[in-house]
């Protein structure tokens, strides 16, 4: 949605100087957010919710993708790699503390495994594709765009492996967050940038072609591959309650895993708090669906 509010330019139209930098994870994003180089960032719930409970104030103002077939597990065959039970024991590259982490959590355990049965290997997704080429690491859990880049480089040697059910266990928020220091102080520019999200909202629901064309050429991909990304995704913005079901139970894994420190008070006020409606109860009020 961002890619198709900065080739249309929806910012403009809503008197916003936009200047969109790239970054190689969302967490890199957020810091930027929460540094405030940038006003905004589009990221997902886990660096978001772990800011959160180390006390940093990311402000939650749009949910704008949702998906659960949108990661994966790619996997080198010449590393005697074809299902998922093949990976026990091999190195599996991953961004600790992200959704691809958690999302490794939830696939291993849909095959039966958990994280110790694999070598986690901490990687970003530029590396993760250079390594499972060379045959560095067996496999890794990341998105579907640094899948298609592996299959360009090595062919038929990458396999996705199976993911059927995932959707049960995991699924992930792509979502735009401000400094806290912006919706303070200059709340008529967070409700100018939601509505640039709404109109690049309708431009993907009216011309879908011409969405697809923006992404494509933002992302160096062909249009075929970003027509299948895209078709894994549920579009839209809004604000509900399952965005904090799902950082709860996120948080709660990271808990258990360590990467988060305990936290004595309640997460779901704790996320609940960190959201900033007003901006989207404005423009569109049946969009927002949380709970006091």
């Amino acid at each position: 949605m961002v890619y198709t509010a900065d080739a249309a330019n929806t910012w403009a139209a809503n008197g916003l100087d936009a200047n969109v930098a790239k970054f190689t994870a969302g967490r890199l994003a957020l810091d930027a957010v929460l540094t405030e180089s940038a006003d905004f960032c589009t990221t997902t719930q886990s660096p978001t919710l772990l800011a959160l409970m180390r006390g940093l104030e990311p402000r939650i103002v749009a949910d704008f993708s949702r998906s659960s077939k949108e990661m994966l597990v790619a996997a080198n065959r010449k590393q005697g790699v074809s299902s998922p039970a093949d990976l026990k024991g091999k190195k599996v590259a991953t961004k600790i503390g992200t959704s691809g982490h958690f999302f490794l959590n939830q696939w291993l355990a849909l095959h039966g495994m958990t994280l110790d049965d694999v070598e986690v290997v901490n990687m970003g997704g530029p590396e993760m594709v250079t390594a499972v080429v060379r045959g560095d690491i067996a496999a890794f859990a990341w998105d579907w765009l640094s899948a298609i880049a592996a299959e360009k480089q090595a062919g038929d040697d990458i396999v996705v492996l199976d993911r059927e059910g995932i959707e049960d266990i995991w699924g992930y928020r792509l979502i735009f967050v401000a400094n806290n220091s912006l919706v303070q102080n200059s709340p008529e520019v967070v409700e100018n940038a939601v509505k640039s999200l709404l109109e690049a909202e309708e431009i993907i629901s009216g011309n879908r072609q011409q969405a697809i064309e923006y992404v494509a050429e933002r992302t160096a991909t062909s249009v075929e591959d970003t027509t299948k990304g895209m078709d894994l995704l549920d579009i839209g913005v809004e604000l509900d309650d399952s965005m904090i079901d799902v950082m709860v139970a996120e948080a709660e894994w990271a808990i258990g895993e360590g990467i988060a420190p305990p936290y004595d008070g309640d997460l779901r006020q704790l996320f609940r708090g960190a959201v900033y409606e007003d901006a989207l109860m404005k423009l569109a009020p049946d969009r927002v669906r949380l709970s006091s």
